[in-house]
């Protein structure tokens, strides 16, 4: 399929998702951390396609997060959630120049990393305000919205931010010999080595962007190994048919879509856009016929219309990056 026509397909998905949950800025049904991943899938929209007039959704998204949340997200427990955030953001001004959205973002930042920061657990962040685990799943996205951050303001002290968050994650989380990276350690120090696909994912982005800053290739091998581990291990090259239970769950792999699609590029290897699209075809040959695709990406998506705004949103991110 010729980009052109990859493009397109993105734009219909894209489209048939507003149409079924956007309204005046709002993903309806999608809390505070989903509609940031849904803002990212629009921003990579614009990476692949160079479609401006998605400016004009960033906008309008910007307004429903100042309604919704104010610009001071202090009152979010999660710190996960603010991180997410501040990537979309963030993300938004380096395409647009829009300083309000960095202004936004920064100032969010700088506080969440703040509250969550501590020596206990081997360094790195905690997961909530309550201090009961640190997780992969803020530290990694926490070192990715640092860069960017860095990228966006020059402010090189935000890779000092990004790379303690990093060597938490490869210290306590990460299996440098398979690849895998693990979930979360609790206080008492037992360890979830559970891997998912948005942890392997921002683990592989927030290496690949450090690694593009230094040059150190140890953090392109790390992010080389958790990229093997997730295509040939969790899928064995085939199609992601999984993660349909839960509220959050089916999500997930439109976060490590993304970051694939990135590192693929970063490092030349289109093996890992050649699975993307393996798996676009697949979501997108199981649309229902108003080209909503489910999360099991092998699966027919059914005909009804309760299916929750984010799980649907992973298909959506997979036709998306698979663009290249």
């Amino acid at each position: 399929m010729e980009k052109s026509e990859l493009i397109k397909r993105a734009k219909e998905a894209i489209d048939a998702h507003k149409a079924r949950y956007y309204k005046d800025g709002e993903y309806v049904g999608a809390d505070f951390w989903d509609f940031a991943e849904i803002f990212e899938i629009i921003e990579d929209y614009y990476e692949v396609s160079g479609d401006k007039s998605v400016f004009k959704d960033f906008e309008e998204m910007y307004g429903f997060v100042l309604r919704s949340y104010t610009a001071d997200w202090a009152f979010n427990p999660f710190n996960d959630d603010i991180m997410w955030l501040v990537i979309a953001l963030t993300r938004a001004y380096i395409y647009t120049g829009e300083k309000k959205y960095l202004d936004t973002a920064i100032s969010n930042f700088n506080a969440t990393y703040d509250r969550a920061l501590s020596d206990d657990l081997g360094g790195g962040l905690f997961w909530r305000i309550e201090r009961q685990c640190k997780n992969t799943c803020v530290n990694c996205p926490a070192a990715v919205a640092a860069q960017f951050i860095a990228q966006a303001t020059g402010d090189d002290s935000y890779y000092d931010k990004a790379k303690v968050c990093i060597d938490w994650a490869v210290k306590m989380m990460f299996e440098p010999d398979t690849g895998k990276v693990y979930d979360c350690i609790n206080l008492d120090g037992t360890v979830s080595k559970w891997s998912s696909t948005y942890n392997q994912g921002t683990f592989i982005g927030s290496c690949m962007m450090y690694y593009e800053k230094t040059g150190d290739k140890t953090f392109l091998d790390y992010a080389s190994s958790a990229a093997d581990y997730v295509m040939n291990e969790m899928y064995h090259g085939g199609i992601m048919d999984n993660e349909e239970p839960g509220n959050d769950l089916p999500g997930f792999k439109g976060i490590l879509a993304r970051y694939i699609r990135r590192y693929s590029e970063k490092t030349n290897k289109p093996e890992f856009i050649e699975w993307l699209r393996k798996n676009a075809d697949s979501c997108w040959a199981n649309r229902n016929s108003k080209g909503i695709m489910w999360t099991q990406l092998g699966h027919k998506t059914e005909e009804k219309d309760d299916y929750d705004v984010f799980a649907v949103s992973a298909a959506v991110s997979v036709v998306v990056t698979a663009v290249g």
